[in-house]
């Protein structure tokens, strides 16, 4: 058992799995029962006398639909993750050889320029008789 996982996480996704199936199938039900009778009214049989399962369906549906989506979200998310990771690799691997030698030519070039900095120090014309007279107090 993972240690995000509580004791009873096994029982608790499989009652949303079919907790979650079973409420979104009775409010579908439930809806296309208001639903023809609503769109029956319209061919002459009278007013809609069961358009009330609507206001029943819709919220078991939804009901439904959102333990539906909390019992398979470790699934949905593991599916996903399958068919990104090896996408993602391959997308990484290209982009590190194709950006290899543009990689080269910009540590070169600041290795150059750290080695010209470092020599041009070196080399301010303020050595006297081969000891440098850099001091705070004097300027060059």
């Amino acid at each position: 058992m993972n240690q995000l996982q509580t004791p009873r996480h096994t029982a608790t996704r499989t009652f949303l799995r079919v907790a979650g199936l079973l409420l979104g199938s009775t409010g579908l039900v439930f809806l296309i029962i208001g639903l023809s009778s609503f769109f029956a009214a319209f061919g002459g049989s009278g007013s809609p006398r069961l358009f009330w399962c609507c206001w029943v369906g819709i919220p078991l549906l939804f009901v439904g639909g959102v333990m539906c989506l909390f019992g398979f979200m470790g699934a949905v998310a593991r599916y996903t993750a399958a068919e990104q990771v090896p996408v993602a690799a391959a997308a990484i691997s290209d982009l590190a050889s194709g950006t290899q030698d543009a990689v080269k030519t910009v540590s070169r070039a600041v290795a150059e320029g750290v080695l010209e900095a470092h020599s041009d120090k070196k080399s301010c014309g303020c050595s006297k008789n081969g000891v440098n007279q850099d001091t705070p107090d004097r300027q060059h």
